[in-house]
């Protein structure tokens, strides 16, 4: 027999990432905090749409989580970006029509 010590290799993998849905995510957050806000909300009118795609690219790599949670909150970003348009609008239109 042989009394040759053994050497056992333990190799660790990092963990799967997604940048693209952590980006998506991120975004998502930002959008969804600027656009409540009247006068600032310009800024969610850029980073919602941003969250969204990188959200629908990020989807197709595992980790699917943060991909998913900067498109539900890019949209609703968008949303709410859009019932402002549609507030102002419609201030703006009864604004002009009282005159």
């Amino acid at each position: 027999m042989d009394n040759q010590p053994q050497h056992i290799v333990i190799t660790q993998s990092a963990p799967p990432s997604n940048g693209l849905g952590t980006t998506a995510m991120i975004l998502g957050i930002i959008s969804l905090v600027f656009a409540f806000i009247p006068l600032i909300g310009f800024i969610a009118w850029i980073t919602s749409p941003l969250a969204l795609i990188f959200g629908l690219i990020g989807v197709t790599k595992a980790p699917r989580g943060g991909a998913i949670a900067g498109i539900v909150l890019g949209g609703i970003a968008f949303a709410i970006c859009l019932l402002w348009a549609t507030i102002f609008g419609a201030a703006m239109a009864a604004g002009s029509g009282a005159s």
